[in-house]
């Protein structure tokens, strides 16, 4: 993948959405690509004690509940034509009464990446609007770009890759090539415990570096000492030393019935990272 064509990105009716939406109408110019706006909210039904109220009473709730939503999702497309709204940029809007995440997953379809917030404390008081990252980055089969709280702009000349010999991790170096092309340097870092360790991993990030280098890329391999801390706090240490403001890594988990179950470097990048990351399953 040499670049985006299509960027879809999680507008909400909550103010927090702006610095996110400003961000992915950046990254569309630079792209030269579509910016598809989605906005989904969840109805809530009412509780199972409803009936003893009577049918009519619930009925009554679920509609009112029903507009809520409506207004709410106005609110979104407001917030988005605002953010988005640039003369010649290209853009398209979607709006649903589903889960958010159910929404994003299937429509994931019509984009390259997905541009999610990571929510500012709090806002999961708000079922309505709350999407769980880590359900969409599961199912949706496009990259996921989590962008944190006001965070509004994303530069990307500086890139970390969070390098772990799988999958998922080869997935994410492809499907962050059009970012690491764009990239004064990109450096790829595999964490090592020990001295015997440093030899493997040196060679095997300095393989990822040379074929991006073959892309067109400016890349460096190297592996990093491990500090004795969490692996997510070992990872920022390195991208705040690398200057990056963008990190790249493989987003590691299974299905286990509805819920979804993560290691722990995934799960710390999506809840604290303070820089944006590209995550790929």
């Amino acid at each position: 993948m040499t670049g985006y064509a299509a960027l879809l990105v999680h507008a909400e009716p909550d103010e927090g959405a702006e610095a996110r939406l400003r961000l992915a109408s950046d990254l569309a110019d630079r792209f030269g690509a579509v910016l598809i706006g989605l906005a989904s909210g969840a109805t809530i039904p009412p509780p199972v004690t409803a009936p003893v109220l009577g049918r009519a009473v619930a009925v009554e709730v679920l509609e009112a509940e029903q507009q809520r939503v409506e207004a709410g999702l106005r609110v979104a497309h407001e917030r988005f034509r605002a953010a988005a709204g640039k003369e010649g940029r290209r853009t398209g809007w979607r709006s649903f009464l589903d889960p958010p995440a159910d929404a994003l997953a299937r429509e994931a379809r019509a984009a390259d990446l997905v541009v999610l917030g990571r929510h500012r404390e709090g806002f999961w008081q708000e079922p309505h609007w709350a999407v769980d990252v880590g359900d969409v980055l599961m199912r949706a089969g496009r990259p996921v770009l989590v962008v944190p709280p006001g965070v509004s702009a994303l530069e990307g000349l500086r890139v970390l890759v969070a390098w772990k010999d799988t999958r998922e991790a080869r997935r994410a170096v492809a499907d962050a090539l059009p970012f690491l092309l764009r990239a004064e340097e990109v450096l790829v870092a595999e964490l090592v415990s020990d001295a015997e360790e440093r030899e493997p991993a040196s060679r095997r990030a300095g393989d990822v570096a040379d074929l991006l280098t073959r892309h067109g890329a400016t890349a460096r391999g190297e592996a990093v000492e491990r500090r004795g801390r969490a692996v997510a706090d070992d990872l920022l240490l390195a991208a705040e030393r690398h200057g990056a403001d963008l990190v790249v890594a493989g987003g590691y988990g299974h299905a286990r019935l509805r819920e979804w179950a993560f290691g722990g470097v995934t799960r710390d990048l999506l809840a604290r990272c303070p820089k944006c990351c590209l995550l790929s399953h």
